[in-house]
């Protein structure tokens, strides 16, 4: 039986310490007939002399000035000649069966337009970033893509952009990411999608091991553009997901316990335990440490967004 020929499409920006590792893996895939597009976008680093390595078994895109991940993927679609469109990223290592995966997905849900896959984190992988990873794990209403390893192909709201297949003509019909978004432009492609009445599905079974920030900074980082991205989505299409009323009601629970030690200062002891609790927690285990930073710099984000002018 004929494979339906697929496009794999990989953003890379200044990622000179992973690109050969996410090239090497999706090279070395159980699937004959696919093409990989590389977008080097604007990179400072070596990602450029690194990709032309993979010359003719690659394609490669150059971004004389970075265009973000969003546009440089809807530029690779619109060249692209798959059936399917597969996305993952430049600090991703794609399993050997990832587009199996996927497009299982798609076969056993037909009326699924989009087929997303489970993230892990490589084994090599520095302490810190395990730590993230386990963070994400941990803290799924932040990170609701990151889903539990089961075995069952199931309908999903939304699937990260790092891992997730999309049938070309619907993507393209739909206009593909919103430019200049990211993150949040998987979030923002999904839902218009949905609206659309298409489905979207996701299998454990196809996996990708992603790379995470490797210290602080990134982290925080990170973690601000996504909560920045949910402020820009809520202030773009109101409030779709569970996700987008929990900076509401951190704030709400803040204000009433403030309030609360106006008028009752006897709390106040509670709030030193608290924090004493809280550092002790920091002390002695640091993924509480970076939940809290994460939650906070996420919060920081979104409001920084939504409260826009």
């Amino acid at each position: 039986m004929n494979e339906p020929l697929v496009t794999i499409i990989v953003p890379a920006k200044d990622a000179q310490e992973t690109v050969e590792k996410c090239m090497d893996s999706i090279l070395s895939i159980d699937y004959a007939n696919y093409e990989v597009i590389a977008i080097d976008d604007g990179s400072q680093d070596k990602t450029s002399q690194f990709l032309e390595r993979y010359r003719p078994k690659i394609e490669i895109i150059a971004n004389s000035l970075s265009l973000g991940p969003s546009e440089s993927r809807n530029k690779a679609a619109q060249q692209g000649k798959g059936d399917y469109l597969a996305f993952t990223d430049a600090d991703c290592i794609v399993d050997r069966d990832w587009l199996r995966g996927l497009l299982e997905g798609i076969k056993q849900f037909p009326q699924a337009v989009s087929c997303g896959g489970r993230q892990e984190i490589p084994q090599d992988a520095g302490d810190f970033q395990k730590e993230v990873f386990l963070f994400m794990k941990k803290n799924r209403f932040i990170t609701d893509y990151m889903r539990a390893g089961k075995d069952a192909i199931l309908e999903v709201s939304h699937n990260a952009s790092c891992s997730v297949l999309y049938k070309r003509e619907v993507f393209l019909k739909a206009g593909g990411f919103l430019k200049n978004l990211w993150p949040g432009e998987d979030v923002e492609f999904d839902y218009r999608l949905r609206k659309a009445g298409y489905k979207l599905v996701f299998n454990p079974k196809a996996i990708i091991y992603h790379y995470r920030p490797e210290n602080i900074k990134k982290f925080c980082g990170m973690m601000y553009r996504y909560g920045w991205a949910q402020g820009f989505l809520v202030r773009k299409y109101g409030f779709f997901r569970r996700l987008q009323i929990v900076p509401f009601l951190s704030l709400t629970f803040s204000i009433l316990f403030l309030l609360t030690l106006l008028f009752k200062f006897y709390l106040l002891g509670l709030l030193f335990i608290a924090v004493g609790a809280s550092f002790l927690c920091i002390y002695f285990n640091k993924i509480s440490f970076i939940s809290i930073l994460g939650i906070l710099n996420w919060h920081f984000g979104f409001f920084r967004k939504f409260l826009e002018i």
